[in-house]
């Protein structure tokens, strides 16, 4: 009976995020320029790294530049919330509200610290995470299980980076449970079959996971 009832339980959650998953429109990859103190930056939606860089890299010496960075950067999350799925849709708009409120802060010559910044970030990259994994739940709704697993893998890659933006360590069930994610999205991205209560097992512990680094790490405003 309890084996039943978390098979259920898990083939509701599917249905809930497929559902809220499907409603994301083909996504763009056009990139947006910015100045930085470094020279000029495409922020491509997804790709969060090369902006944190940036900002990171002109923090101490041109807030100016790092506010331009920040602002851009929450341009292109506010587009990818667009198209987004609504759980990422919601958290990705979070992340660019937090980004200008942290460009506001620098512009107007409030001290911010580094610490501050690392965590925007982890902020976004936690988004990102929580994005991908619907999105996953969306494609294996779909039968596109291939797709599901490249999504699960970019999951699995924005969750460890947000851990490390924030400066958290990952302890052994979040670390498990992105191995077994990574390694599902691996199988099925070759092409391997799994089935739906295996997968939605491991999307289920995974975001679950996903959600715990969420509430460690702080918000800047």
């Amino acid at each position: 009976m309890r084996a039943r009832i978390r098979v259920s339980t898990l083939a509701a959650l599917c249905a809930l995020l497929a559902s809220s998953a499907c409603k994301r429109g083909e996504e763009s990859r056009a990139a947006v320029e910015t100045a930085t103190a470094a020279g000029t930056l495409a922020l491509t939606r997804g790709d969060w790294q090369p902006a944190f860089d940036a900002a990171r890299a002109s923090f101490h010496r041109d807030g100016a530049a790092t506010a331009r960075t920040l602002r851009s950067t929450a341009v292109v999350v506010r587009q990818e919330a667009r198209e987004a799925n609504d759980v990422g849709g919601l958290w990705l708009t979070r992340s660019a509200d937090e980004l200008d409120s942290l460009a506001a802060g620098l512009s107007s010559g409030a001290q911010r610290s580094e610490r501050s910044l690392d965590s925007a970030f982890a902020r976004l990259e936690h988004a990102e995470a929580l994005n991908r994994i619907a999105n996953a739940t969306g494609e294996w709704a779909k039968q596109e299980h291939a797709r599901a697993g490249e999504e699960l893998t970019s999951g699995v890659d924005h969750f460890e980076r947000a851990a490390k933006n924030a400066r958290i360590e990952l302890d052994a069930r979040a670390t498990k449970a992105a191995a077994n994610a990574r390694e599902l999205g691996r199988r099925l991205s070759d092409g391997a079959a799994a089935t739906t209560n295996e997968f939605l097992r491991t999307v289920t512990a995974l975001d679950s996971q996903i959600r715990r680094l969420g509430d460690r790490i702080p918000w800047t405003h």
